[in-house]
């Protein structure tokens, strides 16, 4: 805010043309982002349906292949003889049998190995030797127990490891149990045994453009086939996604995969129920977004030129205007009343104009007029609140010297004399506006004076001043006029004998002075009365202290400092001053 304000314009236009179009730019190139990964998202769920209908008739042909199997009369014919027939025809069975095993694998695009365990201890198979697990084999382990359970449907099995995995290496298998068709007796076993490179080679024909980690995964979450990395096949997929993709059928989100930000995208074969997931790099996709990022940076680059352009313009319009006219009030704050300013437009600075040097056509009559008024109003009404005197005062006064005189002619109407004539030159001739408060108490004893003789024993009167509070100023004929109250209106009419007592202390740069009396006291609506000044004309002639003295406080020293009155009726009033603490010589009045 220290800066100047066409600098703050120019701040203000470029945020203002700057900041739409940097949250426009990152919101498209968000937006185009997130069509992009949609798009990308959308198009290998695609890919990835189409891999799972190849795997689909990959599992129909291998169905195919084991049903032809099944029915073989050949295959048929080898596992129905005795296990006792002799070595020859043994042989003829097995060169029977490998032949149309051959046929078979010949005609397939896979290397597929087929195994023909016959319960007549029969071994046929494909490949070139016969292993150790389908030579010995455990009817309760493995897929013979599963292929046993299903009583001669085939099933498939997984085939878990815990070692790396090759190209050749086998991880799925799927099995029949063989019977005779005429009586359900079961012959043997048809194991169908199916490597990795045959699974890989399926989901590989589909070229990508983004390089992806692919999985292959059956019912249970295990891993099939894997790519390019073989390492986890056989393995339980391991992913913080993994419960995502076993419980739904297919879809893609957001994740991460080895420490990346990641696409996933799974799709589930509606006849295998295999799982087919895939990982792309997400700085792929947006890899190929750059163009909306280039396109973004320019339109920031031209809207910062033009904003630019745009804010210097604009605050210099709005700002050489401005400058001139506080460079016409420089001179004005140096006494030359006579400049003026001059703009061509009407507008908000135009009339500002207009009214600054309207302005300066009256400051200075209106500036001396204000002056004279209110230094010619504070006095008149100081003088006038200072020239108030209770005549009721002066007329108890000359009636008790009367009467002392008539009656005694004693030297007490030589001592009366003397209070009041004092008391005269201290009204009449004080021209100062602040006394000592020493004076203002001399004044006060001989007030008191005069009424101890008029009233005699009737009211006491004790004053109690603090030796640091006697130096202090206040303005003049202040605390006559309070106690010329409590006389008048509380002690006076009272039947029996009255206190008076005055206490006069500093605390804290606060001078106090606290009237209290136990004469008759006054209402709540008096009270209000005196203090908003609702004075009627007899209160006027009998209570005008209280007024008065509010007032000229109110003057001197403002809302501050004041006058306060707690009083009930028949019990006496208290009235507190609250002055400024203020030594002589220090007091200059505006």
């Amino acid at each position: 805010m220290n800066l100047s304000f066409q600098t703050r314009l120019m701040i203000f236009f470029i945020i203002s043309a700057l900041v739409p179009l940097i949250v426009l730019g990152v919101f498209t190139y968000q937006k185009s982002s997130e069509i992009s990964k949609e798009q990308v998202s959308q198009q290998v769920l695609e890919g990835m349906t189409q891999i799972n209908r190849n795997l689909t008739f990959f599992n129909q042909d291998i169905q195919q292949l084991s049903h032809f199997i099944y029915r073989s009369e050949i295959v048929q014919n080898a596992l129905q003889k005795p296990k006792t027939r002799s070595e020859k025809e043994k042989y003829q069975d097995f060169i029977q049998v490998r032949e149309l095993l051959s046929t078979l694998t010949d005609s397939k695009n896979w290397d597929l190995d087929i195994y023909l365990i016959g319960l007549n201890d029969d071994r046929y198979f494909t490949g070139e030797y016969l292993s150790k697990q389908y030579d010995q084999y455990m009817e309760n382990w493995g897929i013979f127990r599963k292929v046993k359970a299903a009583n001669g449907a085939l099933v498939w099995e997984t085939n878990y490891t815990i070692r790396k995995v090759d190209a050749n290496e086998v991880v799925l298998s799927a099995g029949q149990l063989l019977k005779e068709p005429s009586t359900g007796k079961p012959l043997g076993y048809l194991i169908i045994d199916i490597t990795e490179s045959d699974i890989s080679r399926i989901y590989q024909q589909e070229e990508s453009q983004f390089s992806q980690n692919m999985f292959l995964l059956d019912e249970g979450g295990y891993v099939i086939s894997s790519y390019p990395s073989k390492s986890t096949v056989g393995l339980k997929f391991q992913h913080s996604s993994t419960e995502t993709v076993l419980a739904n059928e297919k879809g893609y989100t957001k994740t991460t995969f080895q420490d990346e930000p990641s696409i996933m995208v799974y799709d589930t074969g509606l006849e295998t129920q295999y799982k087919m997931v895939t990982f792309i790099p997400e700085n792929e996709v947006i890899e190929k977004n750059k163009i909306f990022g280039y396109v973004t940076i320019s339109l920031l680059i031209i809207g910062l030129i033009i904003g630019l352009w745009l804010a210097y313009f604009f605050a210099k319009t709005l700002t050489n205007p401005i400058n001139k006219l506080i460079h016409l009030m420089e001179k004005v704050e140096k006494g030359d009343l006579s400049v003026r300013f001059h703009f061509k437009y009407s507008d908000e600075i135009g009339n500002l104009g207009n009214r600054f040097n309207h302005m300066l056509t009256q400051m200075n009559t209106l500036i001396h007029e204000s002056v004279e008024k209110q230094t010619r109003l504070t006095e008149a009404e100081l003088h006038t609140l200072r020239a108030q005197i209770n005549p009721h005062f002066l007329y108890n006064t000359l009636e008790t010297i009367s009467t002392i005189s008539k009656l005694r002619g004693v030297k007490i109407v030589s001592d009366i004399s003397l209070a009041l004539g004092k008391i005269f030159r201290f009204s009449i001739n004080k021209d100062k506006e602040f006394v000592r408060l020493e004076e203002e108490l001399e004044l006060l004893r001989h007030y008191l004076f005069i009424q101890e003789v008029r009233f005699e024993d009737k009211i006491i009167v004790t004053i109690d001043v603090e030796e640091e509070a006697g130096n202090c100023m206040i303005p003049v004929l202040l605390i006559q006029p309070l106690v010329e109250n409590a006389l008048s209106h509380g002690l006076e009419l009272k039947e029996t004998q009255g206190h008076l007592q005055i206490n006069i202390y500093c605390i804290r740069k606060t001078l106090w002075i606290k009237i209290q009396d136990d004469g008759l006291g006054m209402s709540e609506e008096r009270i209000r009365e005196v203090l908003n000044e609702k004075e009627t004309i007899q209160n006027q002639r009998s209570g005008v202290g209280l007024a008065n003295v509010r007032k000229r406080l109110n003057l001197y020293f403002g809302a501050e400092y004041g006058l306060t009155i707690k009083s009930q009726e028949n019990r006496g009033t208290i009235i507190t001053l609250k002055l400024p603490e203020i030594k002589e010589g220090e007091w200059i009045r505006d």
